[in-house]
């Protein structure tokens, strides 16, 4: 949620009045940006509700657009709220951004920032959770020297880091600059800013140092289902020798 609005003490006399007026009507016009990785940056909407009545009646309805949602405490920790004023020059400080003007264009560079930073958000969320669902491997292989898992669940954890490492490498929305600054960088300054701000360079390590973190998971899921596998494949060539056995006996004890 943005809202805000600010003063300029350096207009004169009668006509502060009407441009604090107006200051404030353009302030208070709600507008958005909704981008097609599916986050939306609301602008001077009265509160979180009617941000949430504005997606349930206009957006959410739309399955073919909205697609698969993600789940409802990622979207959580996924929301920023900060408000905005005008100034000289543009900064973001203490949650408060400084818009140097009322272009279009400007309030378009933070949303991407704005976007880019809740679309990691969700991905940090996702890791997180891959994590400490299996935060107990490492301790079960140092007691225990095995998994205990099953076949079926191994293999399907497998595919939930498989996936999970896939769509964060692919996903060109965070790596990438928005194809909008290719034809007018005006505020490419101000969405570097604003992507500064919100740490997106830090926090992209910090999810690739976890990404490896689940290679080496991975690797060490897959390991144990080649163990399984072999080790069931050993009982049975134990267990056709047993039969070989006993029937090579049986028969020499019918011929005697």
């Amino acid at each position: 949620m943005w809202d805000g609005f600010a003063t300029d003490d350096s207009i004169p006399g009668d006509e502060t009045t009407e441009a604090l007026l107006h200051m404030m009507v353009d302030a208070a016009s709600p507008e958005l940006y909704i981008f097609s990785f599916g986050a939306v940056v609301f602008w001077s909407f009265p509160d979180e509700q009617a941000e949430r009545q504005w997606l349930t009646q206009r957006l959410f309805v739309l399955d073919r657009v909205c697609g698969t949602r993600h789940d409802p405490q990622a979207v959580e920790s996924a929301c920023d709220d900060i408000e905005f004023v005008y100034g000289d020059s543009f900064a973001i400080r203490r949650d408060v951004c400084h818009l140097m003007t009322r272009e279009p264009g400007e309030r378009l560079a933070v949303s991407f920032a704005i976007a880019k930073s809740s679309l990691l958000s969700i991905y940090e969320w996702i890791l997180q959770q891959t994590i400490e669902r299996n935060s107990d491997v490492p301790e079960q292989l140092a007691k225990h020297g095995t998994i205990k898992m099953n076949k079926v669940s191994i293999s399907k954890e497998i595919g939930k880091i498989f996936l999970v490492k896939h769509t964060v490498n692919l996903d060109s929305n965070l790596q990438d600059t928005p194809e909008e600054f290719w034809d007018d960088d005006r505020y490419e300054q101000t969405y570097v800013k604003t992507c500064e701000y919100f740490e997106l360079s830090k926090r992209m390590n910090l999810v690739n140092n976890r990404l490896k973190m689940l290679e080496d998971l991975h690797k060490v899921l897959i390991e144990e289902v080649q163990t399984k596998h072999n080790i069931l494949l050993e009982w049975v060539v134990i267990w056709l020798i047993a039969l070989e056995v006993v029937f090579e006996l049986y028969h020499a004890f019918k011929t005697t």
